[in-house]
């Protein structure tokens, strides 16, 4: 702590050595900036104050009948949008502020600074709103400020006409687009509804029931085609068992070539026993037992057949009749049984459309509800509109009360003077501190034993002191007459703008006067 102490000092003997820095700067800056600010011209300030009721009588009487708005909200908007390009331009062309200008540029320039300046509070008090604006001419700050109210009043009333207006025409827009989608959904649904009537909700249980049904009678068409082929089966094995009885009898039948044949088989039979098949008496047998044979197939045939011993039988009759009767019930069931099926496989697939149909009906019956309550939201909303446009037009929701009109300011409200030639005193004495600490860094000049010591590493044995006879502190004393002298006339200085500028009526005459010489 204590070395943080003497670095201090250190410093501060190094700006008390290099002072006249401090001199230089404050001779410097002081009397250029008290003549400026001195010469700066006076600021006026105009304000307005405005209160905005947003109480009605009628707000209560139309509740759920008109649209109720937030006049809160509404001020609220105008006082953001107060400043915008536009309503700038209203400003500037209500105060003939735009008169000055003599291009685009300073146009720009002029609307810029009102943008910058033109105020607008709203105070602790609800719904009180202070309008202000400072410029250097009286007259034309209390007509900026009286521009200024006047649109804000202005645009507040007219903006609920205006957007009433703009909202009957929306609404009645949105209604006859509603309206034309209603009828599109009214046709696509009514179409729907006759191209599936079949399969329309409710029609699903018909066509379970019939299902059913149709599915029952193939189950019985089945079961009699099953019982008919079974006794197309047994009547065709009994019809096969008379024809075998009947070939049985024809076999029994004997001719005159039977024992020929028989004696011709056991010849030949002897023969092949000693003989080949190409031995000459073989060859013989063959042909006479081949001739035989052919023989007795004639006389066989010149006899009753099976068949015909067969159809002679009143059973093998009754059989064939029987067989020729079940033969066609099979294949009359088998039809029914396919007819049934096919019926089966449409009504299955109907009701796999049934779910899909639904779907679609579901989606168009939802589409066509919500066009119809937007339809009816809307027709709803426009006599709403319309009872709120009535309203309107009988009374306003915001009424504008004038509490402190603008006035032509008498006094300046600024620069303030005396402060700033205070800030230009601490801050010329700043600069100058900071100067001398700057060059007693880079110049820097041993003050003091300790010092000494850090600088070279070497104890000090003894101090020789300044006197009178070196000449020295006559140097000294010299310098700090005229330090002393010179921040005295400058004091003396400092108060003199002090006080011109805290004296309006001095400070006039004294800029009037320097007016008239230059």
């Amino acid at each position: 702590m204590q070395d943080l102490i003497e670095d201090f000092l250190q410093y501060l003997r190094g700006v008390w050595l290099k002072r006249r820095y401090i001199l230089i700067a404050l001779w410097i800056i002081c009397p250029i900036g008290w003549v400026a600010v001195t010469l700066m011209p006076n600021q006026y300030t105009a304000e307005a104050r405005v209160y905005a009721d947003t109480r009605s009588l009628l707000q209560p009487l139309l509740k759920g009948l008109a649209i109720q708005t937030d006049p809160s909200q509404e001020l609220a908007m105008m006082v953001k949008t107060l400043l915008s390009r536009s309503n700038l331009e209203k400003i500037a062309r209500a105060s003939d502020a735009d008169v000055r200008v003599n291009n685009s540029t300073e146009y720009d320039a002029l609307l810029d600074g009102l943008k910058e300046t033109i105020e607008i509070d709203k105070t602790r008090r609800e719904n009180l709103y202070t309008i202000s604006f400072e410029a250097d001419s009286p007259q034309y700050v209390r007509d900026v400020v009286q521009a200024a109210l006047d649109v804000f009043v202005e645009n507040t009333l007219g903006e609920k006409r205006q957007d009433t207006d703009t909202a009957n025409s929306f609404i009645n827009q949105q209604i006859e687009e509603y309206e034309t989608r209603l009828i599109e959904a009214e046709k696509r649904l009514a179409s729907f509804k006759q191209e599936y009537t079949a399969f329309l909700p409710g029609k699903e249980s018909t066509y379970y029931s019939n299902l059913e049904n149709v599915k029952k009678q193939l189950e019985e068409t089945r079961l009699q085609l099953s019982e008919a082929e079974t006794k197309l089966v047994s009547a065709r094995a009994q019809l096969a068992s008379e024809e075998v009885l009947a070939s049985q009898q024809t076999a029994r039948v004997r001719t005159e070539f039977d024992d020929r044949i028989l004696a011709m088989q056991t010849r030949l039979d002897d023969l092949l026993l000693r003989y080949t098949e190409r031995h000459p008496d073989v060859v013989e047998v063959q042909r006479q037992l081949a001739s035989l044979q052919k023989q007795k197939e004639n006389a066989l045939t010149t006899a009753k057949t099976p068949a015909a011993l067969a159809s002679e039988s009143v059973i093998y009759q009754d059989l064939k009749i029987t067989v020729s009767q079940i033969e066609n019930d099979v294949a009359s069931l088998r039809v029914r049984e396919q007819r049934h099926k096919e019926k089966v496989d449409n009504l299955e697939e109907q009701l796999r459309q049934v779910p899909d149909v639904e779907a679609k009906l579901t989606g168009l019956n939802r589409n066509y509800e919500i066009t119809k309550s937007k339809y009816e939201d809307l027709l709803s909303r426009r006599e709403s509109a319309l009872i709120s446009q009535s309203a309107g037009k009988t009374t306003d929701d915001i009424k504008f009360r004038v509490i402190d009109a603008p006035r032509v300011p008498i006094e300046p409200s600024g620069p303030k003077r005396p402060l700033l030639i205070a800030g230009v005193l601490i801050f010329a004495l700043a600069v100058g501190v900071g100067l001398s600490l700057a060059f007693s860094q880079v110049n820097p000049v041993v003050s003091s034993i300790q010092q000494l010591y850090q600088q070279t590493g070497y104890p000090v044995l003894g101090v020789v002191s300044a006197t009178e006879s070196s000449g020295l502190l006559k140097v000294e004393k010299r310098k700090m007459r005229v330090f002393v002298l010179s921040n005295a006339v400058l004091l003396c200085g400092f108060v003199g703008f002090m006080v011109i500028n805290l004296l309006p009526n001095l400070h006039s005459r004294i800029i009037t006067g320097l007016g008239g010489l230059l």
